[in-house]
């Protein structure tokens, strides 16, 4: 992904139509209710750090129950849907324009939880991966938490794949879809050997890129990068993916991730 097209991302995520998708999701999928519902006896102590926040979905469910949180995201005008959202929030609730790539102003060793959820990590340059991982390792509490999710390269096989559809425009929209994604990606044998890809799957009319990696490939960056105790969650059941299991295709479009700073 090139810097200009970063720019244009940008200039995406700041449109009244994103945002407008955005501003009303109110949701946890079902990695994220595992993953609060472990962190709850501790939420009271800790100081949140919530990356990529879009139109507010997670601060919903986080936000109450932590003793300081910052939503944040690199768009301002998502930040700016946030404030609308949320016109008087609890004194201990701030929202923040920040690049996870350079938090500038934010001091070290300050949040005992970072999260960066539904892939944002993926829409980084994955030349600049590296150093959203470096940030969060920064300003994150040695011993603290970082949640996030991440998609699946494993799961290709199934994005490419046709299912019949008793509604022939679905169908015939499946198959449309199955054929840009060989358009832009080529066949899904392609990133068999693989530890991750950079793919058009089709957000926002197939003009983003986006990274996709394997779970067994993303375990090792973490650790490459200093993170501990990293666990893995299933997004179709919410429960945690033994090691064992993450070098087998799954059914899991992302995954997310629960390590430790």
């Amino acid at each position: 992904m090139s810097a200009t097209s970063t720019i244009q991302d940008k200039s995406l995520w700041n449109s009244n139509k994103v945002i407008q998708e955005y501003a009303t999701a109110d949701y946890l999928s079902k990695p994220e209710q595992t993953i609060l519902q472990g962190l709850k006896p501790s939420l009271p102590g800790m100081r949140m750090l919530d990356l990529g926040i879009g139109g507010g979905r997670t601060t919903l469910h986080f936000a109450p129950h932590v003793k300081e949180y910052v939503g944040s995201d690199y768009a301002e005008n998502m930040i700016d849907a946030c404030l609308k959202r949320f016109p008087n929030p609890e004194p201990n609730t701030r929202f923040e324009v920040i690049d996870a790539r350079k938090m500038s102003g934010v001091p070290d060793g300050y949040y005992d939880l970072v999260l960066f959820s539904f892939n944002g990590l993926d829409s980084v340059p994955t030349e600049d991966r590296h150093k959203v991982l470096e940030e969060v390792k920064r300003v994150g509490k040695p011993g603290g938490q970082f949640v996030f999710s991440s998609h699946n390269l494993r799961y290709i096989r199934k994005m490419y794949a046709l299912k019949l559809h008793k509604q022939w425009r679905v169908f015939l929209y499946q198959f449309y879809r199955t054929f840009m994604l060989i358009y832009y990606n080529g066949l899904p044998s392609k990133y068999d050997q693989k530890d991750y890809a950079v793919l058009r799957n089709g957000a926002e009319h197939f003009s983003l890129d986006i990274y996709y990696g394997k779970p067994e490939f993303q375990v090792r960056q973490l650790q490459e990068a200093g993170f501990r105790n990293i666990r893995a969650f299933s997004l179709r059941s919410g429960e945690e993916i033994k090691a064992d299991k993450l070098r087998q295709d799954t059914e899991d479009a992302w995954i997310y991730y629960q390590c430790e700073i």
